[in-house]
């Protein structure tokens, strides 16, 4: 049985654009129309939505039909043709991006004795979703979603109209090419479903539809060199890069149902609105209970700092979040943590949490990446992934000159913020984690309110033992994407309970 969910539809016409997709999403389950038609669905990590994947094979026809049907089997609220396409413009580049603003059907024409005498179709993108990617693709930030090699050079994005036959061009100077130029002077790439695609989108009536297309030649005879050369699949990750980008941007608002237009958040789907506190109505539209699980044997966390609870060279108490798979998987390429370091950088100064005037520090050796404000040995704040795949986060208390605080109130916004950025981090998701939470320094942290600052008065800790909750459960990550305010209320129980009764130790 189909889950029931927010759902969007990403449509591919080759497997190595399903791949490209595919690489996203976590939790797949396979799905079967009673006409044969199959596709994938899985969670976004990070958001509510639930992502069907299909792959349909190459044309028009192919498109147009199976667009229609996975329409009106799973409703979903837009639908995403994403893939490869050949430039057919100058000022393209091999890898950069195209989101189509206008389709044409360019093979529609009248052939008469005195020549081939176009009657072009055409289908414009849906607005909403057009804005959409204007919104979350106008700066490079949305590239730490690539799940390939990182491309020598940040891709472009044009917002163009696309042409779509079923023809393969691999020629500048041919008919066809002519035809392009003087007929359809302002498309930019060439490829082969779109038409039908936006076709059956328009026949449906109130179905949002985009194409995003990563270009993998230049269609001028050298397909067959730049095939060769890899650039095909670069070019389906690009695309499904800017597509996953897209579609996390989209939040489904409480109370309406999954097709309605949707309103956007911050920029990368990152910003004011999603990191407020969700209100109870919000939490419960996401949620079905979290599934706690214990588990078997010890969890090992690799803290922020070894050893005993000082505050020699730690900077301000700090709120440390670690994410560890369950169990231990495939340990993550040493090249892969190089690389992550900078986009750690760029996902933290996109979500807010490095401010822009902040000095961020990114490291990287054979067993970690780091992105820390303030640089590594202050590291106010920051985040880090380990070769283990464990991702962790930490950021200051709220303080004052008194020192810093537990603000019961305050404690489960910060947590579900940190949350939310672990689970947008550009990796592939394990099943399950463990999660632990600490502070450090603990020693003259508190618990008040952040009403009440500046204070006169605190009641500090003022312990030498360390402040931190070993994790004991494990949670499956669809569960803590799904249900993060409900995971983070609960950590900052466990934490304030720790730290209300240290007697019994961590």
């Amino acid at each position: 049985m189909i889950r029931s969910g927010p759902r969007v539809v990403v449509l591919t016409a080759l497997q190595l654009e399903s791949q490209a997709v595919h690489t996203h999403l976590t939790d797949l389950e396979s799905y079967e129309h009673e006409m044969g038609t199959r596709v994938e669905e899985g969670a976004l990590p990070g958001t509510p939505w639930r992502v069907a994947l299909a792959e349909l094979g190459e044309g028009n026809t192919n498109a147009a039909a199976l667009t229609e049907r996975i329409n009106s089997w799973l409703k979903p609220a837009a639908v995403f043709f994403v893939g490869v396409a050949g430039a057919i413009k100058d000022g393209l580049e091999l890898g950069d991006v195209v989101v189509a603003t206008k389709t044409y059907d360019y093979q529609g024409g009248k052939l008469a004795p005195d020549g081939f005498m176009a009657r072009p179709s055409a289908w414009e993108a849906s607005h909403w979703l057009e804005q959409a990617a204007r919104h979350t693709l106008r700066s490079g930030e949305w590239t730490i979603q690539i799940r390939s090699r990182r491309p020598q050079r940040t891709p472009a994005v044009q917002l163009k109209p696309i042409a779509a036959g079923d023809v393969v061009l691999n020629s500048a100077d041919n008919p066809l090419s002519d035809q392009l130029r003087h007929t359809y002077n302002d498309a930019v790439a060439i490829e082969m479903e779109s038409a039908g695609f936006a076709r059956a989108a328009h026949l449906a009536g109130h179905l949002d539809a985009l194409t995003i297309r990563g270009i993998s030649d230049k269609a001028d005879g050298q397909k067959h060199a730049a095939d060769a050369g890899g650039n095909q699949p670069q070019a389906a990750a690009h695309a499904a890069a800017a597509a996953i980008a897209v579609i996390t941007a989209l939040t489904p608002p409480t109370g309406t149902a999954a097709s309605e237009h949707l309103p956007l958040t911050g920029s990368n789907g990152l910003g004011p609105a999603d990191f407020s506190h969700s209100t109870g109505a919000q939490t419960a539209a996401h949620s079905q209970g979290v599934r706690w699980t214990p588990v078997t044997g010890t969890v090992e966390v690799d803290w922020r700092r070894p050893g005993h609870n000082s505050a020699s060279g730690a900077g301000p108490a700090a709120l440390e979040i670690h994410l560890v798979p369950v169990p231990s998987g495939s340990r993550i390429e040493v090249r892969r943590l190089a690389q992550l370091s900078e986009e750690l950088m760029v996902l933290g100064r996109a979500s807010g949490f490095f401010t822009l005037a902040e000095f961020v520090a990114s490291t990287a050796d054979d067993q970690r990446a780091t992105a820390a404000a303030g640089g590594v040995r202050q590291a106010a704040s920051g985040l880090a992934v380990l070769r283990t795949g464990q991702r962790s986060a930490w950021q200051p208390l709220p303080h004052d000159g008194m020192g810093g605080f537990l603000d019961p109130a305050v404690l489960p916004q910060q947590i579900s913020q940190l949350l939310t950025l672990l689970t947008r981090l550009p990796l592939s998701d394990p099943r399950s984690v463990a999660l632990g939470i600490g502070v450090d320094p603990a020693m003259t942290v508190s618990e008040d309110e952040v009403s009440r600052m500046p204070r006169t008065r605190a009641h500090p800790w003022m312990r030498g033992d360390l402040l931190r909750v070993q994790p004991d459960e494990t949670l499956t990550m669809t569960d803590l994407t799904s249900n993060r305010d409900s995971v983070a209320e609960e950590l900052a129980a466990r934490l304030l309970s720790s730290f209300r009764s240290p007697k019994h130790g961590f």
